[in-house]
């Protein structure tokens, strides 16, 4: 009896499985510290190169640096 049991939630187990493995992926690329910090640095070089006025970095700077320091909370109370 248990093995029939086993085998009918098998499939409801892999689903499972695959839901976690794309939770934690997604996770992963939210609370990358490492590409907010490319997207500083890229930021900085656009301002630097002139595509951008000092406005438009500020305003990226700042919601780039929050978000950073929104990663960095995370990681600290996880």
């Amino acid at each position: 009896m248990f093995l029939l049991d086993d085998l009918l939630i098998l499939p409801l187990k892999g689903f499972l499985n695959i839901v976690e493995k794309i939770r934690d992926m997604a996770e992963g690329e939210l609370y990358d510290e490492d590409k907010v910090k490319e997207e500083i640095l890229e930021l900085q070089m656009r301002y630097e190169m002139g595509e951008i006025g000092d406005k438009e970095y500020g305003e990226a700077e700042a919601k780039l640096i929050q978000r950073l320091e929104q990663i960095q909370e995370y990681r600290r109370n996880k």
